[in-house]
């Protein structure tokens, strides 16, 4: 049982080493059933907070928001989603190392989109602007707005994200490691 304990921890929380690629799917689904989880959750544990909020008057978001449950979960759901990049860091550099590439690929795999993305969560607040604007249209019955338009530059930054994440999946999940052993360790798959 000891040594199942430490191959666990090893294969979560250690940036050496080699993993096949059933590994990582399974770290994938762990992550989505967690996800899912964690949206239940949210779902049960603010709604009916919000729902009583919204029906004295407070916007849909503002109710979503302002309530003790929101702030608790907050806090959790940071703490889980830091835990889960930590092993998903760990996890995709043992893959890496599979492939006989360096853990510093993480930078551009995991890094280098981030960094993409600010573009786009700058343009955020405008989207919820919009959707506030959506809301009230629909709470009113009236016409809704025009949504806004993207400018050029979030749309190439997100483009380009979204394509290097797509290199990315094709290189943790799709291709096989090397045959046999390479500099970071045993070939996972030998004997099997």
């Amino acid at each position: 049982m000891r040594g199942r304990a430490v191959g666990l921890g090893q294969y979560l929380f250690s940036f050496s080493g080699r993993i096949n690629r059933a590994k990582q799917w399974a770290l994938l689904i762990v992550l989505i059933v967690n996800g899912i989880i964690v949206s239940f959750l949210f779902a049960s544990m603010i709604g009916f907070a919000a729902i009583a909020e919204i029906a004295q008057g407070k916007s849909t978001f503002e109710a979503l928001v302002s309530t003790p449950q929101a702030h608790l979960f907050g806090l959790i759901a940071c703490a889980l989603y830091l835990l889960g990049l930590y092993i998903a860091l760990a996890v995709s550099a043992k893959r890496l190392h599979d492939r006989n590439k360096s853990a510093w690929w993480l930078l551009i795999f995991y890094a280098l989109p981030f960094v993409l993305q600010i573009p786009a969560m700058m343009y955020m607040p405008t989207m919820l602007a919009h959707f506030s604007a959506v809301m009230e249209a629909v709470r009113t019955h009236a016409a809704p707005p025009v949504p806004p338009v993207e400018p050029p530059f979030v749309v190439i930054t997100r483009g380009i994200a979204t394509l290097i994440t797509l290199w990315a999946f094709v290189e943790l999940y799709c291709l096989r490691g090397t045959i046999g052993n390479n500099r970071f360790g045993s070939d996972p798959l030998a004997g099997v």
